[in-house]
């Protein structure tokens, strides 16, 4: 059982971990908080990359760079804490066939492993990995307080991921002036995809006139699925007629996905549709793809539904900036036709 000086040291890491609104510093909280409280050797935290449906390290404490660069991490070949959503516990590295690299654990020093699910809310993240310099057993009371830790540990990344999307997206629509409108907007679709652990979005606007959406900016989504044919309001999803997000959390059996062929080709699992407004009006839809089945949370769809207000912000600015050009073009002609 954990004494007193545990719990101090559990209650300070807590308050650190949640203290900041800021990405990077969350995750070397996490990182250096668990390898101190459990007197870990080091600690790292890899998060799911769905589009490459790989594990990317994002942070680390008391590991080598070679360590932290020896390869693509596979969620099916290292550990499997992803696939299995439990903690796993590889008590002898040496012996552990679950092991991806196992001599760049050795070399590094490392002999015993434990690997926790990071879910921030609803969505899984990646993994909370701390080594150790022995092999060595865990009580009960000890896995516990592990897996206590890193629930913690996604709800301090929730909100962080949550901020860090809303400046992103905030920043690129600030930059449309400066920049290619549709290359702010492109910006726009992978921060939305990137912080919300989606393979790949897509902004459709409303064609009234044939009753379709039309691709106007996408991220990670292949040629062969944007070309898979019109994109019907009344037969797709839905969110366009009803102003309201429509979530699919199986896309292969749900009836309202009009390709079911081609999201079973592309690995779309799931899809979550959003309303895109100007003003009062619907003016096309914000969508992501998962590559996993998905059941989100009130507080996910709310974070994606502030980002379809952002992107519906964005279409608004363009549009201003598109009759800005028209203005100036208008003036610059009667200028010349005043000055023949």
């Amino acid at each position: 059982m954990p004494n007193s000086e545990f719990f101090h040291r559990y209650l300070y890491a807590l308050a650190d971990i949640h203290e900041s609104f800021d990405l990077q510093k969350t995750e070397n909280s996490v990182v250096r908080h668990a390898t101190l409280l459990f007197d870990g050797r080091g600690a790292s935290l890899l998060l799911y990359n769905p589009n490459e449906e790989n594990l990317m390290v994002s942070a680390s404490f008391g590991l080598s760079e070679a360590y932290r660069s020896k390869g693509v991490v596979s969620p099916s070949k290292s550990l499997g804490e992803t696939i299995d959503k439990t903690p796993v516990i590889v008590r002898d590295v040496s012996t552990d066939s679950r092991i991806q690299f196992r001599d760049a654990a050795m070399s590094e020093g490392i002999r015993c492993i434990v690997g926790l699910p990071l879910a921030a809310g609803s969505a899984l993240v990646g993994a909370l990995r701390i080594y150790f310099g022995l092999p060595r057993d865990f009580s009960l009371d000890e896995i516990n307080w592990l897996k206590a830790y890193s629930l913690q540990a996604g709800l301090s990344l929730k909100k962080a991921f949550y901020f860090a999307s809303m400046k992103a997206a905030v920043s690129d629509i600030q930059r449309m002036p400066a920049t290619n409108s549709k290359e702010a907007l492109n910006s726009l679709l992978k921060s939305v995809a990137t912080y919300g652990m989606a393979k790949a979005s897509a902004l459709l606007l409303i064609d009234r006139k044939t009753g379709t959406l039309s691709n106007v900016v996408r991220y990670g989504l292949s040629e062969r699925y944007l070309s898979k044919g019109p994109i019907f309001i009344g037969q797709s999803l839905g969110e366009a007629a009803t102003g309201q997000p429509v979530i699919i959390s199986r896309a292969a059996t749900d009836p309202r996905v009009q390709y079911k062929e081609a999201a079973a080709a592309e690995n779309v699992q799931a899809i979550i549709g959003l309303p895109v407004k100007i003003g009062d009006e619907i003016a096309g839809v914000l969508r992501l793809y998962y590559p996993f089945e998905f059941e989100p949370d009130s507080d996910y769809i709310m974070w994606m539904e502030h980002l379809a207000h952002q992107a519906g912000i964005a279409l608004e600015k363009n549009q201003l900036l598109i009759k800005l050009k028209e203005r100036a073009d208008w003036y610059e002609d009667v200028l010349r036709d005043l000055e023949r």
